[in-house]
């Protein structure tokens, strides 16, 4: 079966959770429900890190860009792996990593602030 790993590495690119990112993603499946998709949902998850840190292309579908870093520093994308979501950016200071921030079950459509600030303080630890 595929592990998550904390970090994941790939042809192209290197996948690094950041502080907390796991356990958040256990909080966030602990609301999958029937409980029995939770593995098949965490196999998923899996699957589509690997593919960003092979190279594969994601679809905007499933990848899309969520909203703003810091300083102008371009945009954050979002895993979507309904309803789990997984908020990442690539960084500018590591060469070839992406960053998860952290990992949230969501069932509604906008993005909350609390997300953008937890993204933005966890950009600001990684990268400044």
């Amino acid at each position: 079966m595929k592990e998550l790993k904390e970090i994941h590495r790939g042809k192209l690119f290197k996948v690094v959770h950041c502080e907390g990112a796991l356990e958040s993603l256990q909080k966030a499946l602990t609301h999958v429900t029937p409980h029995k998709k939770q593995k098949s949902m965490l196999v998923g998850i899996v699957l589509m890190i690997e593919r960003l840190a092979g190279g594969e292309q994601l679809s905007k579908d499933s990848f899309p860009p969520e909203g703003d870093l810091p300083k102008g520093s371009g945009k954050f994308h979002a895993f979507k792996r309904i309803p789990i979501r997984a908020y990442c950016w690539r960084s500018k200071k590591h060469p070839n990593t992406y960053f998860i921030s952290h990992y949230i079950y969501k069932d509604f459509d906008k993005l909350k602030d609390k997300d953008i600030q937890k993204v933005h303080r966890n950009w600001k630890s990684k990268e400044e």
